[in-house]
């Protein structure tokens, strides 16, 4: 059996590991060291920035002042006209995408075989997004455009088991041409040393979406808590827009810090809080209990997943800052499940989660394809 070469493109250079939280970069990467790799290109046609600006005018304008003028027709028609120039260049006609967003073709190209790679789907994203302003026009169009992508692709490597129910039940999408992939973990590196379960040290990092993230019901929670366990510290690491302008008792605030700076940080606490409201996968979650902590989250989206249904991890049913802070208290009360909690947890997460594994899976199944 030949040994397949496969095209990556994303939109952002997928070379970049700024790009998406690095997701592109690290499906590259893996792709690169197992000579797989073919071309790697950025889908998007708006690279510069005078045309962005222009094709984003005429978008704002075309759908009524809507937000997320990127999900819709114009934007993704140029970028799929800008995928098949590169696909025609390249040695392979094997193509993953990182995003539905330069996707549907107006017409499929021939001869080749097209492969989605899936952190979410439009009807999750837009369900549960905590934003509104979406014009009546670009939330038909983004539904339909979508369909239409997700059938042109002959296989989807949705992230998570509840993705793929989404493609299936929503999208009408054959099991069969579905495959769950999961991830690897992001730029946090493992910590294997000692950990201090008794400091009541939380940790809360979101780099943008606070309040998609939970940040606002952290914050009440956290006044909560404090009343039983005034020991408690929550240490919040995100965007200075919205760090700075917090000032409570317990509450450290960290706007974009240094990666070193970021990595001691999520060594020396001890226990993880994400109730986001809208995350589609949270690759935190996972650096979180590569570090040995514990992870705190809504029984939504991937959470379930990633905490193993609760065994790494307390999961809360509703977003209810009382509950929330009850689980901070009582995760204190008992510091030595709170350690074997952290410890398992990274055992799980290091076995379970890596890139080499997501792409070696996404690599096998297009070689069965073929």
């Amino acid at each position: 059996m030949n040994k397949i070469k496969i095209n990556i493109c994303s939109l952002g250079d997928p070379k970049d590991p700024k790009t998406w939280s690095g997701t592109p970069y690290n499906l590259y990467s893996e792709l690169l060291q197992m000579d797989r790799l073919a071309s790697a290109f950025d889908a998007s046609v708006s690279t510069n920035k005078y045309v962005h600006k222009m094709i984003s005018l005429l978008s704002y304008a075309y759908y009524f002042k809507s937000i997320d003028v990127g999900r819709g027709i114009l934007h993704r028609n140029l970028n799929a006209k800008k995928i098949e120039k590169e696909t025609k260049r390249s040695i392979s006609k094997l193509t993953l995408h990182t995003s539905s967003l330069g996707l549907p073709f107006t017409r499929l190209p021939k001869n080749e075989k097209h492969y989605l790679f899936c952190d979410s789907t439009w009807d999750l994203w837009h369900s549960s997004a905590t934003r509104t302003g979406y014009s009546k026009k670009l939330l038909y169009d983004a539904d339909k455009l979508e369909r239409k992508a997700y059938s042109q692709m002959d296989h989807i490597f949705p992230i998570s088991e509840y993705v793929k129910d989404n493609l299936i039940n929503h999208y009408n999408i054959s099991q069969e041409k579905i495959t769950v992939v999961g991830t690897g973990l992001g730029i946090i590196k493992p910590f294997y040393g000692e950990k201090d379960y008794l400091n009541g040290k939380i940790l809360f990092a979101a780099k943008g979406r606070f309040e998609d993230k939970g940040g606002p019901m952290v914050l009440e929670a956290f006044k909560i808590a404090l009343k039983s366990n005034p020991n408690l510290e929550l240490t919040i690491v995100g965007q200075n827009q919205y760090t700075q302008s917090i000032n409570l008792p317990g509450v450290k605030t960290h706007g974009f810090i240094a990666m070193e700076d970021l990595q001691r940080i999520f060594n020396e606490h001890s226990l993880f809080l994400m109730p986001a409201i809208n995350e589609p996968w949270g690759l935190v979650y996972l650096e979180a209990l590569a570090c040995k902590m514990p992870i705190v989250g809504l029984n939504r989206n991937s959470f379930p997943e990633i905490s193993d249904f609760g065994n790494y991890g307390f999961g809360l049913d509703e977003a209810s800052p009382k509950m929330l802070a009850k689980i901070m208290v009582n995760a204190y009360r008992t510091p030595e499940k709170l350690a074997e909690m952290g410890l398992k947890a990274q055992e799980y997460c290091l076995n379970k989660f890596s890139w080499n594994k997501t792409v070696s899976t996404i690599v096998e199944k297009i070689q069965d394809l073929q």
